[in-house]
């Protein structure tokens, strides 16, 4: 049985206290009322969890969400504006975790009132959910929990199963029966049940009293209170509660038989398998870095994208155009017309989704204000004037309707001179030569400003898609330059994947527990995985040799003393650490030299651009050299001189 947690405190200050208060139930519906007016469209007030509003106070607001009506990646993109345009910290006040967004709300939307956490649920099947996640009655002993439990250990006697997202279900073949709580009554009591019989644990126990099966239906159950330490009421046990008279007593004994017959488990991120958390890049991944992004899981990712990449390259692989700046330009889902670079895009300091250019050259000259040395050229004197041009050319090429973003490179901003029958212009490091006579000179020639395109986003946050055959609006003087394809499928070199193969079935394990998110917490490194891909990226421009070797050094000169006692100790023990991180990087080796032999085959069919882009069912990675002489080496002497290499 999957088992929905609601809830559990996520807003806590720097001393792990909790910033939020119960609320009281008079002022339950008019902060849902006020949550509706911020997120309009959703029916919160008739959409409550548990024992929401039901009881004097509650604990949280738990609400169920339609997830086809909305996306978690909206709904948190709207609460953050909320948070953003009243000068708070978007990521103090709205978080993730599973199928919950949860928001720091003031009560009546009112910070002076306090904050209540609200546990945005998002459900498949709201109305089944609803009702499996109801409170009980006020006269049960019982939690929901138990009576949910009860109704599993029935459905199990019977071949079938509980699901709180869906219902019942064939135990065998996942088929779902029924999500109608009067025909599941029926199913698992007697012809004559009804939902009611349902409600709780007592009334489910009285609508069993004949039935002949009612041992083998009750024995999951009994085993379950068993296990808690519960007793398992029957009706001649009027008044107790099992929860407040017999739990704590029984806690330390069902503890010690926990150690003797399971081990010690931790309890977080148990029984599931780990999910590393290396964050992501601004931009798109390099298909490496995955490893470090994502443990096993990122290997087995970056094998698959090279897998349908090399099955049908004409349609998945494409020109990464050397273009700067980097920008992304769209429609919020109010339909406000929005430009922005990548930064501006992803940032969480600030809010950087610009609606005019009077933002944008605000935002460039507190940037400017904000450098320690002076510059030749400001930002406000070279940049201003390129989103000045843009806005109402970009503007005027989505159309009113659309609702989404478009990410691509600028190539020029005025038409690129003619040179002996070429369009010649040098946007970053790269330098085109576009014949005049091809289609996409032709094109070029009747254009002033021109931007590769190559990525879009449903929602900020969202993840990168291909922007496909997507249509904008002809508009007079722009060219958004569709992604160029490679001509011929790709063959990644065979001894390298099996290797990475075989590596990932021996090895995957222990990279995942080596980048385990509660062990990292616990010794206050959860930035291993990011510092791995640091340590990688002040590497470019060398040949990666002897990474492993050189990781410790680099520690050392770049993290606080305490850090680097804390990754040191935890590489030494258990010995299975350094095992995990040995192959982490042997994996980053291997896909880097997969990668390596695809980008000297892609351009072989088309020379001289930054690199390529494979945009798979899979999902997306870039292929870019950043070896000696490479571009990305070459682009950091340009871009970026300081950054030591």
């Amino acid at each position: 049985m999957q088992i929905i947690s609601e809830g559990g405190n996520v807003f806590k200050d720097a001393n792990g206290r909790s910033v939020t208060q119960r609320i009281n139930q008079t002022d339950v519906k008019s902060t849902l009322a006020w949550l509706e007016e911020l997120v309009p469209g959703l029916d919160l007030q008739n959409n409550t969890l548990g024992s929401t509003g039901i009881k004097d106070t509650s604990g949280d607001l738990d609400i169920a969400v339609d997830a086809s009506q909305v996306t978690k990646d909206q709904l948190e993109y709207r609460l953050k504006q909320w948070a953003a345009s009243h000068g708070f910290k978007p990521e103090d006040y709205v978080k993730k975790s599973g199928t919950a967004v949860h928001f720091l709300t003031p009560i009546n939307g009112r910070p002076d009132l306090g904050y209540v956490q609200s546990d945005f649920m998002f459900l498949k099947n709201v109305p089944w959910s609803k009702f499996v996640l109801g409170a009980m009655p006020a006269d049960s002993k019982y939690k929901g929990r138990e009576r949910n439990v009860l109704m599993n250990s029935i459905a199990k006697s019977m071949g079938y199963k509980l699901n709180q997202l869906a219902g019942i279900a064939d135990r065998s073949t996942n088929k779902l029966i029924t999500d109608d709580p009067d025909k599941v009554a029926k199913l698992l009591l007697n012809r004559t049940a009804t939902r009611q019989d349902l409600a709780s644990v007592e009334t489910i126990l009285q609508a069993l009293s004949t039935d002949p099966q009612r041992d083998a239906k009750l024995a999951d159950f009994k085993q379950h209170m068993e296990r808690e330490g519960l007793p398992f009421l029957e009706d001649t046990m009027e008044g107790t509660n099992p929860y407040i008279e017999y739990s704590d007593v029984n806690f330390l004994a069902r503890l010690r038989d926990r150690i003797v017959n399971q081990g010690m488990q931790k309890l977080i991120e148990a029984d599931t398998k780990l999910q590393v958390q290396g964050g992501q890049a601004k931009g798109i991944e390099h298909l490496e870095d995955l490893v470090f992004r994502n443990g096993s899981a990122g290997i087995k990712r970056a094998l698959d994208i090279v897998k349908h990449a090399s099955t049908n390259t004409g349609k998945t692989t494409t020109v990464k155009w050397d273009g700067k700046p980097a920008l992304v330009f769209g429609r919020d889902i109010n339909g406000t017309f929005i430009l922005t670079d990548v930064a501006g895009f992803t940032a969480r300091g600030y809010n950087g989704l610009f609606t005019s250019p009077r933002q944008v050259r605000k935002h460039l000259a507190a940037r400017d204000a904000n450098d320690k040395e002076p510059k030749k050229a400001t930002r406000v004197q070279t940049l201003a004037p390129i989103y000045d041009r843009l806005w109402p050319l970009l503007d005027a090429a989505v159309p009113k309707n659309y609702r989404g973003f478009f990410q691509g490179d600028l190539l020029y901003i005025n038409t690129p001179p003619l040179e002996t029958g070429n369009y010649v212009f040098k946007p970053n490091l790269i330098e085109y030569k576009i014949p005049a006579a091809s289609e996409i000179g032709q094109r070029i020639g009747a254009s002033e400003v021109g931007l590769g395109m190559h990525t879009k986003y449903t929602e900020p946050g969202a993840a990168k898609e291909p922007i496909g055959n997507f249509k904008f609006k002809t508009v007079p003087g722009l060219l958004l330059l569709e992604p160029v394809y490679a001509k011929e499928n790709i063959r990644p070199e065979t001894q390298m994947v099996k290797q990475l193969r075989a590596l990932y079935r021996s090895q995957g394990a222990v990279i995942d527990q080596l980048f385990n998110p509660a062990d990292l917490r616990a010794l206050k490194i959860t930035d291993l995985p990011k510092l791995c891909i640091d340590y990688i990226n002040s590497r470019v421009g060398t040949n990666f040799d002897q990474l492993m070797d050189q990781f410790a050094t680099w520690l050392y000169d770049n993290t606080t003393a305490p850090k680097f006692k804390n990754i040191t100790e935890y590489l030494q023990s258990p010995r299975s650490n350094i095992v995990g991180m040995t192959a982490a990087f042997e994996a980053w080796e291997l896909l880097h030299m997969v990668k390596m032999d695809l980008l000297g085959q892609l351009d072989l069919q088309h020379p001289g651009q930054e690199g390529w882009v494979m945009a798979t069912d899979a999902g997306i990675a870039k292929a870019v050299n950043r070896l000696a002489g490479g571009f990305t080496a070459a682009n950091r002497a340009l871009n970026n001189p300081k950054q030591p290499a």
